[in-house]
């Protein structure tokens, strides 16, 4: 690999004075020894250690972080990275960095566009790892992150990683802590990335670890939850949605009795509640897709194509204020007719609930429509991974 152009090794550290050094020098030697033209970038995230002294004594360059994380000290990393391939790894030595040139040759001589570590397909060394992580948290974690978005990982949480500038610039992750891999792993699967994983022996960690299970799992978590609107957002919403204005419409219709007495105050309520609920879910959810789609993730989803064929701000606004005026017009007949009554209960007080109800929506579509607006105003154009 002589003709191997600049390559970027990046680690975050914290406290590390125990492994940076041994990192260091396997990277420096890995590069000797396969001819690889490289450089070492190390993100100091606020260390009290000797970490960077050592760092800086043996060649390499470091940078600073102020923001507390661990994403927030590889966005640091990457931004002052020179290379046009990137190589991601923890400074506590857990990891073997002479595999760096297996990793290369995946995404130069494979045409792989996202390699990552697997400690599960390596069986060696998961005794290093904690039993609880082992056993349970990465487990879980991954197999729910394929199960929410089609991947095939079997260790989404290992932070030995390769991939180009150019795949980096596309997959754009924003994560400040732990979730920081889970977000590469997502996007690289929203990316339509070919993905390869290379089986890796763990070695015991020196230092202390900067994991916290319970935190940074929630965290995974919930950042999972929310790169996956349908399955959070837009069926939730749709069930609640429909099932509220069949209710409506049961209300209406006089479906609903209970010995010859009408249910429609009471239940009108709730089909209200089901299908006011129901469309913001719903709506939150098509923000969230508009989110994936402005960064080309969802570029080849059909429904969402269509729908932004037909969606523009106008329409949106048209039918939005369609529903309010047509809805503010049946609760203004009916509260003149309520007050020609003398204030009695009207004989169809369902009406009412059926009539905000549309208001209400109609508010929401008006709103969703500028929002949404200007989160598509930019085109987004088809993009195809550089080789």
């Amino acid at each position: 690999m002589s003709d191997m152009i600049l390559v970027s090794v990046v680690m975050p550290c914290l406290n590390e004075e125990a492994a940076i050094g041994s990192c260091i020098e396997k990277i420096q030697n890995t590069f000797n020894n396969a001819g690889i033209d490289g450089e070492i970038v190390v993100c100091d995230n606020g260390s009290t250690d000797s970490s960077v002294e050592i760092a800086e004594s043996m060649g390499v360059r470091v940078v600073h972080q102020s923001l507390r994380g661990y994403g927030n000290a590889y966005l640091k990393g990457f931004d002052s990275a020179r290379g046009k391939y990137f190589i991601m790894g923890d400074a506590d030595d857990t990891y073997d960095f002479r595999l760096i040139p297996q990793f290369l040759d995946a995404i130069i001589n494979e045409n792989y566009d996202f390699v990552t570590g697997s400690r599960f397909l390596g069986k060696k060394g998961l005794e290093n790892n904690p039993l609880l992580h082992r056993l349970i948290g990465n487990p879980a974690i991954t197999s729910l992150l394929n199960g929410l978005f089609g991947t095939k990982y079997t260790d989404v949480y290992c932070g030995f990683r390769a991939f180009s500038r150019e795949v980096y610039e596309l997959i754009q992750p924003i994560s400040p802590g732990m979730e920081f891999n889970l977000e590469l792993a997502i996007n690289a699967g929203f990316a339509k990335l070919k993905i390869k994983e290379i089986p890796i022996q763990l070695a015991p960690r020196k230092g202390e670890s900067k994991l916290r299970t319970l935190r940074d799992g929630w965290r995974s978590l919930r950042m999972m939850l929310l790169y996956a609107p349908n399955k959070l957002f837009v069926y939730p919403g749709m069930f609640l949605l429909t099932l509220g204005m069949l209710i409506h419409i049961a209300v209406l219709a006089d479906f609903l009795k209970y010995e010859g007495r009408s249910l429609g105050v009471v239940t009108g309520i709730f089909a209200t509640i089901f299908s006011v609920v129901g469309f913001q879910i719903l709506s939150l959810g098509l923000h969230a897709k508009t989110y994936s789609w402005s960064r080309r993730f969802d570029r080849d989803n059909f429904l969402l194509r269509k729908f932004y064929k037909f969606f523009n701000l106008e329409t949106g606004l048209l039918i939005g204020t369609s529903m309010i005026v047509g809805g503010s017009s049946v609760l203004l007949y009916l509260t003149l007719q309520w007050l020609r009554f003398n204030l009695l209960p009207l004989p169809h007080p369902e009406w009412f609930t059926f009539a905000a109800t549309v208001v209400i929506i109609g508010f929401e579509i008006d709103f969703s429509s500028l929002f949404i607006s200007a989160m598509s105003m930019k085109k987004v154009e088809r993009y195809e991974v550089p080789r």
